[in-house]
């Protein structure tokens, strides 16, 4: 019996922990949202800045 007990108790441990990680650790959507833009800023054409080696001629 102790060790169906010890089992059980590892699961709820198990079980804690995990609803713990997810309560804390879930992305947050304005950093989502933050990310998506300054990405989407870092990689366009428009928000170019020109340099030595990227002059037009």
């Amino acid at each position: 019996m102790e060790i169906n007990k010890t089992i059980l108790v590892s699961i709820y441990v198990l079980v804690g922990l995990y609803i713990l990680y997810k309560l804390f650790f879930r992305k947050n959507p304005y950093q989502d949202d933050y990310e998506r833009m300054y990405n989407k800023i870092l990689t366009s054409d428009k928000h170019k800045v020109k340099g030595q080696f990227d002059k037009e001629e």
